[in-house]
């Protein structure tokens, strides 16, 4: 009889040890190794900055914190893997801004919904873009650079990291806005666009700092114009496009960490806790300034998540006008 009260009384707690107070599940976590996928090849800012703060990570978590590449269409393969995830923290997604607000107001069937299957945690970082050519050209300025066009129709193509990314939507509203006449050749990251940049394969391209300053820095392409309100520190002396009057291009971009919808509210604020106190430790700000990139604005996952679904407002507007609203 005590035995079978015993056994009844076990049976009683199962239901508080699958759902463990804050304190005993941020203990718990993570209990193996973390995946940080990164929706775009080897070389782009996501995956850079994803780099940068993995080994502290592993330090801190003492679990290894694997960086993993799943590059393809514009984000969404991996936004698609972090959708059908576990909801337990092990699988996350350091992302650009191009997966979560731009895919979801050009394409029609993607196999994830913002809102339904994520939870944003923390903005990290931030980055104008640049327009970059390449350096054996003759226009060095965007004046330049659209007599050129316009004397020579039908000769420009333009590089982006993959069609429906910030990097094609900016230079797209960048043509609109200038009437330039330019071939759209989409790539699956930075790195590879930005090399025939350099190659002189495909002529000019826009993209993020991170990426677009070490091709700038290389003397292999120049940088005619960012993006924003302001001139940026690490690209001194390039204009901004309003500065030229040619305005309309949209800001920039953003780096963030996103979970799958459902994760234990408990491992997210350890989630956003660490994440949001490494990036404010001196030497991992040093770290990333040398890697080009922008400390974000301090900001609770709620604003970001309210962020979010702002700039999604923004781009589809953009979509609209560019008549790429849920086109394909």
């Amino acid at each position: 009889m005590q035995r079978r009260s015993f056994l009844l009384s076990g049976a009683a707690v199962a239901p508080w040890v699958l759902n463990m107070s804050p304190a005993l599940a941020q203990a718990a976590y993570p209990s193996r190794p973390v995946r940080i996928l990164i929706p775009f090849a080897a070389g782009q800012g996501s995956d850079i900055l994803a780099r940068a703060l993995s080994e502290h990570l592993t330090t801190l978590w003492g679990q290894p914190v694997i960086v993993e590449n799943k590059a393809g269409a514009n984000g969404a393969l991996a936004a698609q893997e972090l959708a059908g995830s576990a909801a337990d923290g092990h699988t996350l997604l350091l992302t650009s801004n191009s997966p979560i607000v731009v895919n979801p107001v050009l394409y029609k069937s993607l196999r994830y919904d913002v809102e339904r299957d994520f939870h944003p945690i923390a903005l990290l970082s931030t980055t104008p873009l640049a327009l970059v050519a390449n350096a054996a050209q003759p226009y060095k300025t965007v004046p330049e650079l659209l007599a050129y066009a316009k004397a020579n129709p039908g000769k420009l193509s333009y590089a982006s990291i993959g069609a429906g990314s910030t990097s094609h939507m900016c230079m797209e509203a960048f043509k609109q806005i200038t009437g330039l006449d330019a071939v759209h050749v989409p790539y699956k990251g930075s790195a590879p666009a930005l090399a025939d940049v350099m190659a002189g394969h495909v002529h000019i391209m826009i993209d993020g700092l991170p990426s677009a300053l070490a091709a700038h820095k290389s003397g292999k392409t120049r940088a005619l114009a960012i993006t924003g309100p302001k001139e940026s520190s690490f690209m001194p002396g390039t204009p901004t496009f309003d500065s030229l009057g040619i305005r309309g291009v949209p800001a920039g971009g953003w780096y963030g960490l996103i979970a799958p919808a459902r994760t234990d509210p408990a491992v997210l604020d350890k989630l956003y806790r660490d994440f949001t106190s490494l990036m404010k430790r001196p030497d991992v700000d040093a770290k990333l300034r040398s890697l080009n990139l922008e400390p974000a604005p301090t900001m609770t996952s709620a604003q970001f998540h309210e962020m979010i679904r702002k700039e999604t407002t923004m781009w589809e507007g953009t979509a609209r006008k560019l008549g790429l609203y849920k086109s394909e």
